[in-house]
């Protein structure tokens, strides 16, 4: 039964063919170790397969940047909290004792250096797969859906002048790595489609909602909004 159940999604597959599209919009998330909001374009692709009349499964992925302008005494409270446990509670005096006692910082050029501003960019590539539930409502080529699935974000950083203000200060004993880690989540779309007859040509506009998982906090709930184009086969 299970093997006739994978022949028939199979055939499925098959019968209603592949679509390949592209998608662009905005994107509203945090950026780690910052605080700060984090909004841009997004752009991607998709692959869809046509599961039933109704059930289309989606294979996406988007790329989106953003810049966060921050002082060096806001990202290493964070960012010593997140690498090394610890905790200043936002307390400027005990982060100066800390750089000085355990990363050999010079007293006379910590409160200059960590109050100058800096840009930290950072880079999410999202990766997913949803299921996707069309609503009929006649015969108008118009469809609303909704979905639902899973996938992954992506997050990096670019940090380079934070490094090199940090080895210089430390005499190259200590330096900062870039913010690299891969954040599984669940999510959520719902949006509509406009399909007319006869033509191999799809248009689409839908908002997504995503919940990282397991990030200790490190990020929030992330926002896309996008309109996209799908071509069958």
């Amino acid at each position: 039964m299970k093997k006739f159940l994978i022949l028939m999604l199979a055939c499925g597959i098959a019968t209603a063919g592949m679509k390949v599209g592209g998608r662009l919009g905005y994107y509203s998330g945090d950026n780690p170790r910052t605080g700060q909001s984090a909004s841009s374009a997004v752009f991607g692709g998709q692959l869809t397969f046509p599961l039933l009349s109704l059930v289309d499964l989606e294979i996406s992925g988007s790329y989106a940047s953003s810049e966060s302008d921050i002082t060096m005494q806001q990202y290493l409270i964070t960012y010593i909290n997140d690498e090394y446990n610890q905790n200043f509670q936002g307390n400027p005096d005990g982060l100066y004792q800390y750089l000085e006692d355990e990363w050999g910082w010079s007293p006379d050029s910590i409160s200059s250096q960590l109050l100058n501003d800096y840009t930290a960019t950072f880079y999410d590539i999202d990766l997913g797969a949803t299921m996707k539930i069309k609503i009929p409502i006649g015969t108008l080529p118009l469809k609303p859906y909704i979905g639902a699935g899973g996938g992954a974000h992506i997050l990096f950083s670019d940090a380079d002048i934070l490094t090199q203000v940090v080895r210089s200060e430390t005499s190259g004993s200590m330096s900062i790595n870039s913010y690299d880690h891969v954040h599984p989540g669940i999510h959520g779309v719902i949006g509509v489609a406009f399909e007319p007859p006869m033509v191999p040509l799809s248009v689409f506009g839908e908002y997504k909602y995503t919940k990282p998982i397991a990030s200790d906090n490190e990020v929030d709930g992330i926002n896309m909004f996008y309109v996209g184009v799908n071509l069958g086969f």
